[in-house]
């Protein structure tokens, strides 16, 4: 997503490379560039002059501070203006984090309104399984709209499948079944009553009568416009057509993932005054996402979104089961069991590609490194580790092709899961540097003059998964059989350079060397216990 407007920051922050303070000469041309993706990406014209004269405004009205007074590091007058773009972009998409209106005295009613086509239905799922999962509502979905054939069935379906329950009636009355649904849903001490109305494919006089009859009959506390992000300025239209008629109160934006241009999403705010509350990001029913304007800002300019991704972490990833991984990666009995987990936890967040789009490396890559991010590749691996036996999951060690016996098995695993010999033999090979440096957290460089310090031993070993992060990209995923191309995420071995993962041959042989320091200290301690 926003694909044309974060590489038009990016061309612009190159035009700065180099400059040590903003003058108007060269700032016009970094502005230009701004200028041409923005439009390019649908955004309202008046949106995107107000934006360019405010950056403008800023830059020359300020002196940049170019050196830091923190271990003297220095900032660039292209830092500065990226810093400044993102305070603008920050407001242009509403600023501060909105959330639905609670109603103290009983249900929070919340009604769907938008054209047809837009997921309405769909997304009333969506926001129902949402809102259950994050903040712990009862929810209730009312299916209201009486005239797309199945529109009432589909929400069943879509009920059953999130477990939540569907109210309707067999009748044509969309303000009846509205007024029903939420005294039903007061009898069963609901507190969220969310109404999937009808759409037309245009605006006209019938729809809005009717929407505003529901209005009245069930006071909503919030009035969501659902719509597609993909249909750029007319999404602007169309909401400014329904706030005047039923006062929204918020935006839920739809094929957010499809739409590389952005356009619908940087003008909505500042063009109705209402702001999106939620964004879609892809068809599944998990794919609904508190929209948080500090994190689209800082994905729109290449800086990724660490919060947003931490958060999808904590959705997807099983706490204890993770604690547990955590805790044997450290005392160095990290399996393939293990390693599956991981790729699982991963494979539920979403797509990889959106996964690093929120990872402060996506702004190194561009989109056609994004586009080689292949998750098949995921499952390749999977049928890999499902075709071992439940003994060399937990033994790799005999795995490895050092015998006759460890290269009959790695054969056998080829043919159980369709790959080649060298795919398997590769992954065992990566796994088990994973594997190396993963011990070293539980001594190892940790264990040296920095882990002698009180408190520094932590920092230590955090430096030591930087540098491994550096190379293997997300947690060790990096070098999985061909993800080796993805810039930030070649392998461990045969990286060209004589460089494994982002490691040199002398980080190996340190490795290595306090690997056996370890192990005669263990020695050693054992032998004086005697």
């Amino acid at each position: 997503m926003f694909d044309i407007v974060s590489q038009g920051f990016k061309d612009a922050a190159l035009k700065l490379k180099g400059q040590t303070r903003l003058t108007g000469e060269n700032i016009s041309p970094a502005l230009d560039t701004v200028r041409r993706s923005l439009l390019d990406a649908d955004v309202d014209f008046g949106v995107v002059k107000n934006f360019l004269e405010s950056v403008r405004e800023k830059a020359l009205g300020s002196v940049v501070q170019t050196k830091a007074k923190v271990a003297d590091l220095k900032v660039s007058a292209g830092d500065h203006f990226i810093k400044l773009c993102h305070d603008e972009l920050l407001q242009l998409l509403g600023g501060e984090q909105v959330q639905i209106i609670r109603n103290p005295k009983g249900p929070t009613v919340v009604l769907l309104v938008g054209l047809q086509g837009a997921g309405k239905t769909t997304h009333a799922a969506k926001l129902a399984r949402l809102l259950k999962e994050s903040q712990s509502m009862r929810p209730l979905l009312v299916a209201a709209d009486v005239y797309r054939p199945a529109a009432r069935e589909q929400l069943k379906v879509l009920g059953e499948r999130i477990g939540v329950p569907v109210f309707t009636l067999d009748t044509n009355d969309a303000v009846e079944i509205a007024r029903k649904g939420l005294e039903h849903a007061r009898q069963e001490w609901l507190d969220l009553v969310i109404i999937d109305t009808a759409g037309r494919l245009a605006i006209d006089e019938t729809l809005m009568s009717e929407i505003e009859n529901i209005k009245v009959a069930v006071a909503p506390q919030n009035v969501l416009l659902v719509i597609d992000a993909m249909i750029g300025q007319d999404a602007v239209r169309t909401a400014s057509a329904f706030d005047t008629r039923v006062n929204l109160t918020g935006v839920i934006l739809t094929k957010l993932d499809g739409d590389t241009r952005g356009g619908a999403a940087l003008s909505i705010k500042k063009v109705t005054g209402k702001s999106i509350l939620f964004t879609g990001v892809g068809e599944a029913l998990d794919r609904l996402e508190e929209f948080r304007p500090d994190g689209m800002a800082t994905r729109i300019l290449g800086m990724g979104d660490v919060v947003g991704l931490m958060q999808d972490f904590s959705k997807a990833i099983d706490e204890e089961q993770a604690a547990r991984s955590a805790s044997r990666m450290m005392e160095g009995q990290f399996n393939f069991d293990d390693f599956l987990g991981m790729l699982q936890g991963i494979q539920k967040m979403g797509p990889l590609k959106d996964i690093i789009s929120k990872t402060p490396l996506a702004g190194q890559l561009n989109q056609q490194d994004l586009e080689k991010v292949d998750d098949r590749e995921m499952v390749r691996v999977a049928a890999m580790v499902h075709s071992m036996t439940r003994n060399e999951r937990n033994n790799p060690d005999l795995l490895l092709p050092k015998t006759p016996e460890g290269r009959s098995r790695l054969q056998r695993i080829a043919r159980g899961s369709g790959r080649t010999e060298k795919d398997v033999k590769d992954l065992v090979e990566r796994f088990m540097q994973m594997k190396q440096m993963m011990s070293l957290f539980s001594g190892g460089l940790g264990g040296g003059l920095l882990g002698k310090i009180p408190g520094m031993g932590g920092l230590n070993q955090l430096a030591n998964m930087a540098k491994m992060m550096r190379g293997g990209g997300l947690g060790g995923l990096g070098g999985l059989p061909g993800m080796g191309g993805i810039p930030g995420m070649g392998g461990f071995p045969g990286a060209a350079g004589g460089r494994m993962g982002g490691l040199s041959t002398q980080d190996l042989a340190e490795i290595n060397r306090q690997r056996k320091k370890k192990k005669e200290e263990k020695k050693a301690r054992a032998k004086n216990r005697r």
